[in-house]
C-alpha cells in the first residue's frame, strides 16, 4: 500500500476555491470601477439621474430631483 494519497481538489472549469479566493479582490475592483464609469458616462440621461445618482445617499444632493408639481 502506498502513502501517497491523491485528493481531487473541488473545481469549475479549472478555478478551484484557492483561486477564486486570489482573484476576488481584482474582480470586486474591476467590477466596481466599470459600474461607477457606466453610471457617471449614463448621468446625462434624465431618468438614470432621478432614479439612480438622486437617491445616493451623501452624493445624492449633487443631482437635485425635479420638483414634482
Amino acid at each position: 500500500m502506498s502513502a501517497l494519497q491523491i485528493k481531487v481538489q473541488p473545481h469549475i472549469k479549472r478555478l478551484t476555491l484557492e483561486r477564486a479566493r486570489l482573484w476576488a479582490p481584482s474582480v470586486i475592483g474591476f467590477t466596481g470601477t466599470l459600474g461607477t464609469a457606466a453610471l457617471l458616462f449614463t448621468e446625462t440621461v434624465p431618468r438614470v439621474r432621478r432614479d439612480i445618482l438622486s437617491n445616493i445617499p451623501v452624493l445624492g444632493n449633487y443631482w437635485p430631483q425635479a420638483e414634482k408639481k
